[in-house]
């Protein structure tokens, strides 16, 4: 028994062959021996995995050095009495806590999903008879049978088939239905090769087969993807890096700072109580308690103008991680392309005529256009699809039938053909379905009183094999003169392109002569053919795509397609978007397979296609990428896009994929516009602007009081604050304006700048030049003042009260300068931002409060100001902005023009 279930490449042996290995015969296995095999090997079902604790997954929130910081902010609050505070740092995390919990909750639905796409009815032939079972029930060596519309329970080897044409896109990406048989194939062929082989998901588009079931469960490809979900594991994104890095080394120079500072003051004498609380209440002023809940704040918004723009996004850091992507990975098939069958040329011997801004419409009355307009009739004649309500507008017609045949009605009816007009003069006599054997579809009508027409669609080789000459200028000429010759290397320059072509003929015979016929000998008449002309199909691309794809690569990320179609087909797409792909760019998945992973992270960076290419070897490319140090989004719509989604840095789902795809997915484009993906990477850039505005804000200001505490000591000034007035300044910054600080919106410029490096710190340099201005300016600002102000009015609490206003009211001035890092603040659009308008008046509000209201003077052991002590306040903070902005321009809007 274990001998049937070991792997073995039956494709590249006979069926025969095949049934002695796996013990079976044609007739099927007895249902005694499909039982004992059934319970040895196991059902054919995905493996349930083991629950995973959820309480565990919600503890694991709190797992980041941010977070430990915060927590202790909470419990220092709450050591020196601060209670409300204390409150609000633990009711923000635990919102960030739950929030995290949602989010990322997700892998056990997908697993459930890959679990109900493997579980169906089938057909099973056992013991010479023919039943219906649960797909679980199949086991290795069952012979199932399989016609047009099934989803195929298993992966096998096809002993027996007629006109078999299975789409395989969910698993390899190909968009055309791929032919199958059952004859052998060599032992290097690629699983997307393998023409005599089914696979469980895929759906059977036309004919009927007979295989025998050599995979189930787990050791399908099916499977073998959801392992590579499983196993898998979702990348740390980067604001999470960042925030590790930034959190480590916060907390290491808070409590070096505080420490140093709580030990001089016992040295120097001071009360040991009033050393601790104030200690503790720097400490609570030092770290930025409102970061964490204004950056949750910043990708919410951000997820929210994604929605807007049709992007569902499922993760919140993957907003901004997509303003860092480098490199785009991304399927053709309904990414760049519509995943839809369109007529794409229709040509003649007399000219070639393209679909392109609708120039197939109208065209029936137009001159020299009556070929074209007899070969579209022929498509329309020889066609299954129909119109479920033709009397509806054009846009809201539902048409039914495979895609080849729904796309050549549409181009019918756009040029002004319809079927039921062309067919009511005629009446048919006999047909034949297209099947991938015969590879032509024929209709035969009756055309006149003893005369009948042979309507021909099929493979252009069939029909130049069949047909001698065809129709040039209005005279019937062989296929070898020189138009014929030009027109049949158009034909295979298309399909080297990548292109379906048809070719569409006729053929008039008498009624006689069709009777005495018996059975389908009259398909002897097809020979001797008036080939009309050909047309070429395609899948076309997405309107926006051009345009797109230039405004990203401009803002200096690089789009890669990663596909199963071929190369050819790949590289067509990309020239008609625009690019020359040169074949050293190209990468196929037979040579990726021979490349170790450091040769294809070295061959990576100059490939723009990987075409043919399997699940694993997307996760692969994907890995090559980030090992380069490129932050990398992967967009896809199946399942066999699943592992690869999960893997990259940002996943992005197609809306119309499967829900595998879009389980895994970080975000979901909900109208499948490669355009929205731009969007995202905008949206992710301005949240990183933003997150840089909280930062500076927060943390310059929170560390200038730091550098006054210092200084003040080694002047040997008392503290120029008392503990609760520490606090209450902290409340002032950090209550309102922070979050009003979220909400900006200027996208301006960030399309022409290039992504920040994976190792780029959130503050690069420049930013960082800038903060430490804002630290030491804010610093020297209030330690100046604190200073001739105790000199000049020889009263502490007043000073204290002065400076404490001061602090203040120089940082909500300063909200209104970190606004922009482009431009400066003396500008029309100052007070644009109503919602930072509104956070400061009410953050003033809370300030005149702690002066003026008397049992806010006795908490805080304030004393009302004057006129003229709020002139120095105001003077001071001009001042502060005034040199504040030359470091501004300096350090950021210089260096950024």
């Amino acid at each position: 028994m274990e001998n049937l279930s070991k792997p073995r490449p039956y494709y590249s042996i006979s069926a025969d062959q095949t049934l002695e290995i796996l013990e079976t015969s044609r007739e099927g296995l007895s249902c005694d021996e499909a039982l004992g095999r059934l319970n040895k090997l196991g059902k054919n079902i995905l493996p349930k995995e083991k629950k995973f604790s959820r309480l565990m997954l919600f503890l694991n929130q709190f797992n980041s050095p941010l977070m430990f910081i915060i927590i202790g902010a909470a419990i220092a609050s709450f050591f020196v009495g601060h209670l409300t505070d204390s409150f609000f740092i633990i009711f923000v995390i635990l919102i960030n806590t739950v929030v995290g919990f949602i989010q990322e909750n997700k892998a056990e639905k997908t697993l459930e999903k890959l679990k109900k796409s493997a579980k169906f009815y089938c057909r099973v032939i056992r013991e010479g008879r023919k039943k219906e079972i649960l797909s679980e029930d199949l086991t290795l060596g069952d012979i199932v049978e399989i016609q047009s519309g099934d989803r195929v329970p298993a992966d096998g080897r096809i002993i027996s088939s007629q006109g078999l044409r299975i789409d395989e896109s969910m698993l390899t990406g190909e968009w055309i239905g791929v032919e199958k048989n059952e004859e052998k194939l060599d032992e290097n062929t690629e699983v997307n090769e393998r023409s005599n082989s089914v696979f469980l998901g895929s759906i059977v588009e036309e004919g009927r087969a007979l295989f025998i079931v050599a995979a189930t469960g787990i050791n399908t490809q099916l499977g073998e993807i959801s392992k590579m979900i499983k196993k898998e594991k979702e990348t740390m994104a980067p604001i999470q890096r960042k925030f590790m890095h930034l959190s480590r080394l916060m907390g290491v120079a808070i409590i070096i700072s505080i420490a140093v500072f709580a030990t001089i003051n016992v040295f120097r004498g001071e009360d040991l109580r009033n050393v601790f609380i104030t200690s503790i209440a720097l400490i609570v002023s030092a770290v930025p308690a409102g970061l964490l809940p204004a950056i949750t704040v910043i990708l919410i918004l951000g997820m929210r103008r994604l929605a807007k723009q049709k992007a569902l996004v499922r993760k919140l850091n993957s907003n901004e991680t997509m303003g860092s992507v480098t490199v785009i990975c991304m399927d053709k098939t309904g990414t760049l392309t519509q995943g839809k069958m369109q007529v794409s040329h229709v040509l003649t011997g007399e000219k070639e005529l393209l679909h392109h801004n609708g120039e197939l419409s109208n065209i029936y009355h137009s001159d020299r256009l009556e070929l074209h307009i007899k070969v579209l009739e022929i498509a329309t004649l020889v066609n299954d699809a129909y119109i479920e309500n033709p009397d509806d507008e054009f846009s809201r017609w539902i048409i039914r039938g495979r895609p080849t045949d729904r796309a050549l009605l549409i181009a019918g009816a756009n040029a002004g053909i319809q079927k039921d007009e062309l067919e009511k003069p005629l009446s048919l006599l006999k047909e034949i379905p297209f099947n991938s054997d015969k590879k032509y579809a024929i209709h035969i009508y009756q055309t006149g009183k003893n005369q009948a027409t042979i309507y021909f669609l099929g493979a252009p080789e069939i029909a130049i094999k069949r047909s001698g000459r065809m129709e040039i200028n209005k005279k019937s000429e062989h296929l070898t003169s020189r138009k014929g010759r030009e027109l049949i290397n158009r034909v295979e320059e298309l399909t080297n392109q990548g292109l379906r072509v048809l070719a569409c003929g006729s053929k008039k015979i008498s009624l006689d002569d069709l009777e005495k016929y018996s059975g389908d000998e009259w398909e002897k008449e097809i020979n001797n053919l008036h080939l009309v002309g050909f047309i070429a199909l395609k899948d076309p691309l997405r309107q926006d795509v051009s345009q797109s794809i230039k405004i990203a690569e401009k803002a200096g990320v690089r789009p890669v397609i990663v596909t199963g179609d071929h190369k050819n087909t790949a590289s067509s797409i990309m020239k008609e978007l625009g690019y020359e792909i040169d074949k050293a760019k190209i990468l196929e998945g037979k040579d990726l397979e021979l490349m170790s992973d450091k040769e294809l992270e070295e061959k990576v960076g100059k490939v723009s296609i990987f075409a043919r290419v399997l699940p694993i070897h997307k996760i692969r490319i994907i890995r090559a990428f980030q090992s380069r140090g490129e932050i990398v989004a992967m967009v896809g719509d199946g399942i066999n896009d699943a592992p690869a989604l999960k893997a990259a840095d940002v996943g992005i789902a197609i809306g119309s994929g499967t829900d595998i795809a879009k389980g895994v997915s970080d975000i979901i484009l909900l109208d499948n516009s490669f355009s929205v993906i731009v969007k995202a990477i905008e949206q992710g850039r301005l949240i990183v602007q933003n997150i840089r505005r909280v930062i500076i804000y927060l943390i310059a200001d929170d560390f200038s009081e730091l550098f006054l505490f210092f200084s003040s000591i080694a002047l040997g000034l008392p503290f120029p604050l008392y503990p609760i007035q520490i606090l209450w300044i902290n409340l002032v910054e950090d209550g309102f304006p922070d979050i009003a600080l979220t909400t900006e919106k200027d996208t301006r410029g960030l399309m022409q700048e290039k992504p920040r490096g994976l190792g780029e710190p959130i503050l690069n340099r420049a930013y960082k030049k800038f903060m430490i201005a804002v630290f030491l300016v804010s610093g020297l600002a209030a330690l100046g003042t604190f200073f001739f102000a105790l000199k000049y009015f020889g009263d502490l609490e007043k000073t204290r009260t002065l400076i404490f206003a001061l602090i203040a009211f120089d940082s909500l001035i300063f909200a209104f300068s970190v606004r922009s890092f482009k431009q400066s603040v003396f500008n029309s659009q100052v007070f644009s931002n109503k919602f930072l308008n509104g956070a400061v008046l009410i953050s003033l509000a809370f300030l005149l409060a702690g002066i003026y209201f008397p049992p806010f003077q006795k908490l805080l052991q304030t004393i009302p100001l004057g006129i003229s002590d709020w002139g120095i306040i105001l003077g001071v903070s001009i001042i502060e902005l005034f040199i504040l902005e030359a470091f501004k321009f300096r350090f950021l809007i210089r260096s950024k023009k």
